[in-house]
């Protein structure tokens, strides 16, 4: 029994009765993994927990290949609840005896949850159902804020007895601080993710450099969710300080959604720099590919950790790299400096984030030699370094059917 949020970029899809998962690639991979093993039954679980899954205001079940049956629990809001503080609590709470009835009907042997349902989590390992797996897909600083509490009702739930914890390697800090989220009995693994290692979508190819032609200024790639964590705002700015300066030193290009969209948008039309920047929004996993093929620089601002998926990827493309160094303080890319050489990638102080991306950005945009060397030696480091998603997945499946 597999118990997860239902993710953005598979809202989409399920709305439609289909499985075309965009982003995520870390759960996605896997629950196609345990659906098309034949030594496994799956049950998949899907909890609508954001006001913006509100089409989701139901409880649906169907099958869908490849996962087997689906079940969405709804995201139900009650106005006079919210007005009292308590609409969450008591939406959480009618997931967590959703998920009861089903294990009750389905009697998993290994119940498997997302960060998101960790509370459901706790109680099924509390109360001792099945073997439970819980799984984070890094850390985020609210986590990081719960281990370093000596009490708390959020620490009781994370201490709870899983009988394993996974954790992805993102350079969140999880080696420093799942120490104290989870507790010291409970065996954990901290896995890098893979990447896929195939050649771009000719078509997707041929039409980008249609847009953006070979002979032009470099190309910026930022790739993530419009967030402020991912630093596309620091981006942005960077970008108008470059073009401020030569209007014909880059062209920048932004894929991924997110909350700030219009707020981007806005920018990049108050500066009229539409012709240099592009969001081209939301995109299917499988065209990323075609857009890491035509970069000639790859940026990275993330601040909670630069292991990401898209980073990953970008390695493996061989991508002229530039991304933020560690934070001690917060332990935040200390596994980046111990796994990826300093010769690999460039890194930019955290101090001035504009700033320093804006001069490494200059110094590289009218040195292609340069670029090009530095690409080299990312292609050459990762070849030997990541591993692909079905080596990633088979040793997490294997884990499960081991417990």
């Amino acid at each position: 029994m597999v118990v997860s949020r239902l993710f953005a970029g598979f809202a989409d899809g399920l709305a439609e009765r289909a499985w075309q998962p965009k982003g995520v690639p870390a759960a996605y991979k896997l629950f196609e993994a345990l659906g098309k093993n034949k030594n496994v039954d799956l049950l998949t679980v899907f909890v609508a927990k954001e006001p913006a899954e509100c089409r989701f205001s139901r409880f649906l079940s169907f099958d869908l290949s490849p996962l087997g049956r689906v079940v969405i629990l709804p995201w139900v809001q009650s106005p006079w609840l919210a007005r009292l503080k308590l609409d969450g609590k008591l939406r959480e709470m009618g997931h967590l005896l959703r998920c009861l009835w089903l294990y009750l009907r389905f009697r998993p042997d290994v119940a498997y949850f997302t960060n998101a349902t960790f509370p459901t989590a706790a109680v099924f390992a509390r109360l001792g159902l099945c073997k439970v797996v819980l799984r984070l897909l890094g850390l985020h600083p609210d986590q990081v804020k719960i281990s370093e509490r000596p009490g708390g009702i959020q620490k009781w739930l994370y201490h709870s007895p899983f009988d394993h914890v996974i954790c992805t390697l993102d350079g969140s800090g999880p080696e420093h601080h799942l120490n104290g989220l989870i507790a010291p009995a409970v065996p954990r693994s901290i896995w890098l993710n893979g990447v896929d290692f195939r050649a771009p979508d000719e078509d997707a190819q041929a039409i980008i450099e249609e847009k953006y032609p070979l002979n032009g200024p470099p190309i910026i790639l930022f790739v993530g969710r419009l967030e402020w964590n991912k630093g596309c705002r620091e981006f942005i700015e960077a970008i108008f300080k470059v073009l401020n300066k030569n209007p014909l030193a880059l062209r920048a290009v932004l894929v991924g959604g997110g909350g700030l969209k219009d707020e981007l948008a806005e920018k990049i039309k108050a500066a009229s720099a539409q012709d240099k920047v592009y969001l081209a929004g939301a995109v299917p996993y499988s065209d990323i590919s075609a857009w890491l093929a035509r970069a000639d620089i790859y940026v990275s601002l993330n601040m909670f950790g630069n292991l990401s998926n898209a980073n990953l990827e970008a390695l493996a493309a061989g991508k002229c790299m530039i991304i933020l160094d560690s934070d001690p303080a917060m332990h935040t890319d200390e596994e980046t400096d111990r796994l990826i050489p300093a010769e690999a990638v460039l890194r930019i102080g955290r101090d001035s984030i504009v700033e320093n991306l804006a001069l490494a950005l200059m110094s590289l945009s009218d040195d292609r030699e340069r670029i090009k060397a530095q690409a080299g030696r990312a292609k050459k480091f990762s070849s030997r370094f990541l591993k692909s998603w079905d080596e990633r997945i088979s040793q997490e499946v294997e884990l499960i059917l081991g417990l």
